[in-house]
């Protein structure tokens, strides 16, 4: 697996004696390449002290982080060239349109002269901004802001974005956009470091995830091993839904020897057992007489909120 991210035993300790406080405590970190990588804590959890050392902004104790292969520490310039970075709480110039202040942060980024305007109108398009590309800044929504921000981010074509609680404080609308582009961009082969503390973020566009907690990270996956484990521990769920009015017979399923509940309401079956036994209850409804009588049949997925809640306790 190629990473473009990987910390190893990393520790972020800020004070000394009494108020010390170990901001990490041993990170191991892998972010796939390609990958939406959703870093996942409550506020004060070591999100934000995690994301500075990868891109140079501060020093680990102890342990290493390499992002893009460089390592973060000693190569903290190549790495800001190569990473789009959309940190909390970031701002603009209000007096300023929003095509000066992508061509003045490229100004920044060492992007060449004759490259600027050309860079930061590619980059309005990508967000959907290029039609106020000429409007002040002053008169953008917060939305648009996250948006201009994600511009910003993409000046320098990065391999790598990451960022920091996008989504905070803007409207469910902007949210949704801010997602599709999300996605969009991970089509088109970018990597996608999001921290958040907002579940649902996690479950609606990430690929992979990690939890942390008071420094420490609990788990790490792909979505699918995550929602894997809980389900082998927890129980499997299958939705089994029937055409209006009719009714399946449940015998066969009850007599299956790993289900353990089996619950019905208006025109669905619910179904838990101990084991995957989704394709046991395929073969089964693609007979009659349930073939004439079932509509569908689909695994149900732990939420995230159940997710947390079995790595929060040690699963």
């Amino acid at each position: 697996m190629s990473l473009a991210i990987e910390t190893e035993k990393l520790v972020k300790i800020y004070g000394n004696g009494k108020s010390m406080v170990k901001a990490l405590n041993s990170i191991d970190m892998k972010v796939p390449k390609a990958s939406v990588f959703g870093l996942f804590g409550p506020n004060g959890s070591g999100k934000t002290t995690l994301i500075s050392i990868l891109v140079g902004l501060l020093l680990p104790t102890s342990g290493s982080a390499r992002v893009l292969g460089f390592d973060a520490a000693k190569h903290s310039v190549e790495i800001r060239r190569r990473v789009g970075l959309l940190p909390e709480g970031f701002g603009f110039y209000d007096h300023m349109t929003a095509l000066e202040n992508l061509t003045f942060l490229a100004t920044l980024d060492g992007i060449p002269s004759d490259q600027r305007r050309k860079r930061a109108l590619e980059a309005l398009e990508t967000v959907g901004l290029k039609d106020r590309a000429d409007a002040k800044v002053s008169t953008f929504s917060r939305g648009m802001r996250q948006r201009l921000g994600v511009a910003q981010a993409l000046l320098k074509d990065p391999e790598l974005l990451i960022f920091d609680e996008p989504t905070v404080g803007i409207d469910p609308e902007g949210a949704a956009e801010f997602r599709n582009l999300v996605r969009r961009m991970n089509r088109e082969g970018k990597t996608i470091l999001l921290s958040t503390h907002l579940l649902y973020e996690v479950g609606m566009i990430c690929t992979h995830a990690a939890i942390i907690r008071e420094g420490r990270l609990l788990v790490q996956g792909s979505v699918d091993e995550l929602c894997h484990s809980v389900r082998k521990e927890k129980g499997f769920r299958y939705e089994i839904r029937v055409k209006p009015g009719s009714e399946i017979p449940l015998q066969e399923i009850r007599s299956m020897p790993s289900v353990v509940e089996i619950t019905q309401s208006d025109n669905r079956v619910t179904i838990l057992s101990k084991n995957d036994i989704g394709s046991s209850l395929f073969s089964l409804i693609t007979k009659s007489p349930y073939k004439d009588l079932v509509e569908s049949l689909t695994p149900v997925e732990p939420s995230w909120e159940e997710i947390y809640r079995f790595y929060q306790e040690g699963g």
